[in-house]
């Protein structure tokens, strides 16, 4: 390929035309049917413990090829040490890498279609120990064409394998893992040197050589899925290398076997396919290979390094300058800034900054890449010259009214100087050639003010900006509120300004736009506000504002009075003095209907709420106050009960029927000794007698009095009478089931119930049961005044123990006697158990109910006499056991 590059240096040489001839065939360029584009790989692993192994694959391919895609989930064969077939895994694509062009030389230029991108595909798989080890292989074809070492190599494929050990030699061991990329290209007659040393995190010896490339693969089954089962045949070199000579090079290139140093210089350009072996030894004993191969490119290197310095634009900047360096494919740089008195006159920086001791004119060097056979040099010269540094002092802030400005050139300039100012059109002047300027301004705003000094061949302007403000105008808002009290809003009416000061004329102040404030005392204040621009300009304005505190006027709070003989008393109060005028208005109905004064009284003619109001004139100021005066009806206290007369324990529910047009409290005394603040309370009276009831109520507003209201002899309380018998006997069995009753109570009505629904009126009988259990027998008796009472006793009647049991059963299925089922009654607990004739239990059960169907397991027992126990508890806690045989017949 050929590339043609234009230069045109700064120091007024002729065009040069370079023409770089380079070799590359351009192997990244071929494109095949099939993957003819795999430049080389590598396998390594890591033992994770616990039998785990990362297989670790490295794929590296032309990324401008379209014939051979990384896989997307990678084959990778596992056999043992026979080459027999174990398994195959899936490593998943990861994504693929760049690989950085590492030429070693700072004079070679790297084609811009060179692009080779690596894939690291990684997985864990568990292998455990197995004599002989694992081999692990991966195959893909094809190579790339291009290479010239070795036979046929559109047609020749890649494997990639690792061997991991015979458990004898090393347990849980981790390949050797490369340090750096492989080399992709090298420069045709230059030495070159490159650093293939790995890392084996066991600590393993390492030793390095030359390798061979390994087949795999082919045109047909250019991506083997298992891969083929090893041995595995390494390509034919072509006439002329071999292993020890891959590449061809004078000096030959050379590894070191302990550092992995890679040296030698390389004499044909060409395409080679290059392999490095690690062997790793441990205790002296080889346990495991690692190769890689890798397509190497040797081409010619040209000299095309161009040093360019850019030129001086600017003059009289200082003593400090910034280089600026324009050179052309150079990576080392040499300055030499021609300042023989600094203790500091070189650089290597690409773009350095010099401080010169003094001004002057100076010839500036810069070497391109020093030391190397493609350097080149440039010159420039810089004229040294102090800046004039030109400005003028920055002028304050001023208001339009009687504004003006001095301004002074200022630098580092000689008397010869010459001064040119610009104003602004607002200015007078707007523009002068003094070093010194009086000027005023006619407007406001933001105006540019610029200063042009030219001295000594250089030229320098300084721009400031120069602020005119309106000018302010405070004013403040007359009082227009009087009689208000001691609190007061001041409005602002000033134009023009930003912030402001108050003086209330007491010593206390605000910065407020428009101020609240109270005063502590009423007076004549002379108030004073100041307004300015921006703390640049001021103006100050002054009113008379004439405070008083505003009349507070009440009369205490009257309490409301009955209406017989009401009369209220009233009090003027407030922060008025002797001097008031006070003004009373009672209504229409009020006696009397208006009053003066500070004290009056009034009364009205019936119930209602009258409104009363007092107006006070003080100070030249009113103010006025607003009440409302009850009067209401006197209370009167009324009840009523539900009931009058009843049996001991007698309740009864009173309700209040009392009147009053406030809220009422309530004291009730029932006639026992017992009272009540319910309004309408239940009273229960626990003893007989007659009882007189009382009732009183209150109010505490309104119309405040009491009422009483007294029934004399309102509750009867009759007494109760008291049931009692006897009944014997209260515990009796089912076969003697009659009990006797005696009343006891000697009251006038006698009634028993005994609990079976025979129910008997008289005062003793006796009485039979028909069933067993508990019996609640209940006497009533009802007394003169139809007051009643009752008595319960319990009667037991229990059943007596009866036990039958059969001596044979025919458990035949015609459902006649095929169950064996004892009948018992009288028992609270049971239990029956079948034997036979040795002992053996075939039926248990504690359910009465239950019997035994001649069966056990669902298997039938086989005809023969059984042995019954039965046990059981009776109803008065009795045990029994009973034994007996039963034959079972079919």
């Amino acid at each position: 390929m050929l590339f043609t590059l234009f230069y045109s240096n700064s120091r007024g040489l002729s065009n040069i035309f370079l023409v770089i001839g380079l070799f590359i065939i351009s192997i990244f360029s071929v494109k095949q049917a099939v993957a003819s584009h795999i430049v080389g790989g590598v396998m390594t692993y890591q033992c994770l413990g616990n039998n785990d192994y990362q297989i670790n694959l490295t794929v590296y391919r032309d990324c401008n090829g379209v014939g051979a895609p990384f896989d997307q989930f990678a084959p990778i064969g596992i056999f043992n040490a026979s080459g027999n077939f174990l398994n195959v895994l899936s490593a998943p694509f990861p994504g693929s890498t760049p690989v950085p062009i590492i030429l070693n030389n700072p004079c070679l230029i790297t084609p811009p279609n060179v692009c080779v991108e690596r894939a690291d595909y990684q997985i864990v798989i568990n292998l455990p120990p197995l004599a002989g080890g694992y081999t692990i292989a991966y195959q893909r074809c094809c190579r790339n064409g291009s290479a010239i070492n070795i036979t046929n190599p559109i047609n020749m494929g890649s494997t990639y394998l690792v061997k991991i050990p015979d458990p004898g030699l090393a347990t849980c061991n981790s390949s050797p893992t490369f340090n750096n990329p492989p080399p992709v290209m090298m420069c045709n007659g230059f030495e070159f040197t490159y650093d293939l040393s790995a890392t084996d995190i066991d600590g393993d010896s390492l030793v390095y050589e030359f390798g061979d490339p390994t087949n795999g693969g082919d045109q047909i089954n250019p991506a083997p899925n298992p891969p083929s089962s090893p041995p595995y045949i390494s390509i034919p070199w072509n006439v002329g290398f071999g292993t020890s000579n891959q590449i061809p090079s004078n000096p030959i290139f050379t590894i070191n076997s302990q550092t992995g140093f890679l040296s030698g210089t390389p004499t044909v350009n060409g395409f080679y396919t290059f392999a490095i072996k690690i062997k790793e030894y441990r205790n002296g004993i080889l346990i495991s290979e690692v190769v890689r191969d890798f397509l190497l490119i040797v081409t010619t290197c040209s000299t095309n390094t161009v040093s360019d310095i850019i030129p001086q634009t600017t003059l009289c900047t200082g003593l400090t300058i910034n280089f600026f360096n324009n050179s052309l494919n150079a990576s080392s740089f040499f300055w030499d800034f021609g300042d023989n008195n600094s203790s500091n006159n070189t650089s290597t920086a690409y773009n350095p900054t010099h401080t010169f001791s003094d001004t002057g004119i100076y010839t500036i060097m810069l070497v391109a890449n020093p030391g190397y056979f493609c350097a080149d040099t440039s010159y420039q010269t810089y004229v040294i010259r102090d800046a004039i540094n030109a400005s003028f002092l920055p002028q304050n802030t001023q208001c339009l009214n009687n504004n003006s400005f001095t301004f002074n050139a200022l630098g580092n300039f000689s008397p010869n100087a010459i001064f040119s100012w610009n104003f602004s059109t607002s200015a007078s002047p707007q523009n002068s050639s003094n070093s010194q300027q009086q000027v005023t301004y006619a407007g406001i705003g933001n105006f540019l003010a610029s200063l042009t000094v030219q001295d000594l061949g250089c030229s320098e302007t300084y721009t400031d900006t120069i602020k005119i403000l309106p000018s302010p105008s405070a004013q403040i808002v007359p009082q227009s509120v009087f009689c208000d009290g001691l609190t007061s809003s001041f409005t602002n009416a000033s134009t023009s300004a930003t912030n402001y000061f108050w003086d209330f004329g007491d010593n206390n102040t605000s910065t407020l736009t428009n101020p609240i404030y109270t005063y502590a005392d009423s007076g004549t204040y002379n108030v004073m506000l100041v307004a300015n621009q921006s703390n640049v300009c001021f103006d100050t304005a002054f009113s008379t504002f004439i405070m008083f505190s505003e009349l507070t006027i009440s009369f205490p709070t009257q309490q409301g009075q009955c209406l017989p003989n009401n009369l209220f008393n009233l009090t003027a109060q407030g922060n008025f003095n002797s001097n008031a005028v006070i003004n009373w208005n009672f209504g229409g109905l009020g006696t009397p209907t208006n009053a003066t004064g500070t004290n009056v009284t009034v009364s009205f003619p019936d119930t209602g709420f009258y409104p009363v109001s007092v107006t006070v004139q003080n100070y030249g100021c009113e103010g006025s106050y607003n009440d409302t005066l009850g009067v209401y009806l006197v209370p009167l206290s009324d009840f009523f009960a539900e009931s009058e007369i009843g049996c001991q324990p007698f309740s009864v529910k009173f309700h209040d029927n009392s009147f009053s047009t406030t809220p009422l409290f309530y004291f009730w005394q029932f006639g026992d000794g017992s009272f009540s603040t319910a309004p309408s309370p239940t009273h229960t009276y626990l003893f007989p007698g007659v009882f007189d009831v009382t009732l009183t109520v209150r109010t505490d507003s309104g119309c405040i009095d009491t009422s009483t209201f007294y029934l004399a002899d309102l509750i009867t309380v009759n007494p109760n009478p008291t049931a009692n018998f006897s009944v014997d006997p209260v515990k009796l069995s089912i076969l003697n089931p009659h009990i006797d009753i005696t009343d006891l109570s000697h009251e006038q009505v006698v009634t028993f119930d005994f609990d079976d629904g025979s129910v008997f009126n008289g005062i003793s009988t006796t009485h039979s049961y028909q069933d067993t259990g508990h019996f609640n027998v209940q006497q009533i008796v009802i007394n003169e005044f139809g007051c009643s009472d009752t008595l319960v006793e319990i009667v037991w009647v229990y059943a007596e123990l009866l036990l039958y049991v059969p001596n044979a059963f025919t458990p035949d299925g015609d459902n006649l006697n095929d169950i064996f089922l004892p009948i018992i009654s009288g028992v609270e607990e049971y239990e029956l158990l079948l034997f036979n004739r040795w002992g053996e239990l075939f039926f248990k059960t504690k359910d009465q109910h239950v019997g035994w169907d001649g069966t056990k397991n669902g298997n039938l027992a086989p005809i023969d006499s059984y042995t019954w126990k039965i046990i059981v508890t009776t109803n008065l806690r009795q045990h029994y056991e009973k034994i007996g045989v039963v034959h079972l017949i079919r």
